[in-house]
């Protein structure tokens, strides 16, 4: 399936990976942690084993000193899973507590929360990951955010500002 984006009077066509090409996707989840699903694996990589072990991963961490927003993205609450991840930009280094801060957001995402899914596409698509795949990997997590929706042309017109924002850097990278 691959649902249309409309916004600004252009259409985009959002790139969803089926259950095939996941298969097919260079990076699986048993080769890296789970800290580190976030900036590699699509949302169709994740099973109910990868959400299990996921999910352990993360009730496992204590932070000492923690501020309360990130202490409650770590329980998953998805507003403070997305305002914990706006602190963090822009991500200049990927460290220990932005993987942990991701990796809740990636926890609200597949939970069907749309906006974690904006927010994570967005830091997908605009940080550098350290592998060519993260404009297909933002991209993939817009358009499961589409899927979850409950107001797929406000999603859309959100998608299509960050698509433009994606085409921009990857322009600026090619410089």
């Amino acid at each position: 399936m691959t649902p249309a984006v409309t916004g600004s009077a252009t259409m985009v066509r959002l790139a969803a990976y089926g259950p095939a090409s996941a298969r097919s996707w260079p990076f699986k989840a048993e080769d890296s942690s789970p800290l580190a699903w976030w900036r590699r694996l699509p949302s169709q990589a994740f099973g109910e084993p990868e959400r299990l072990h996921m999910g352990a991963t993360l009730e496992q961490i204590n932070v000492l000193h923690a501020e309360l927003d990130l202490l409650a993205a770590l329980k998953g609450d998805a507003a403070a899973a997305i305002e914990v991840t706006f602190t963090l930009m822009p991500m200049s280094e990927i460290s220990l507590r932005t993987d942990i801060a991701m990796t809740a957001l990636l926890r609200c995402a597949l939970e069907r929360n749309a906006a974690a899914s904006l927010v994570l596409a967005q830091v997908l698509g605009l940080t550098d990951l350290g592998h060519p795949y993260a404009g297909e990997l933002a991209t993939a997590w817009l358009a499961y955010g589409w899927l979850c929706s409950e107001n797929p042309r406000e999603f859309s017109n959100a998608a299509a500002v960050l698509l433009t924002a994606f085409q921009d850097r990857e322009r600026e990278k090619d410089e």
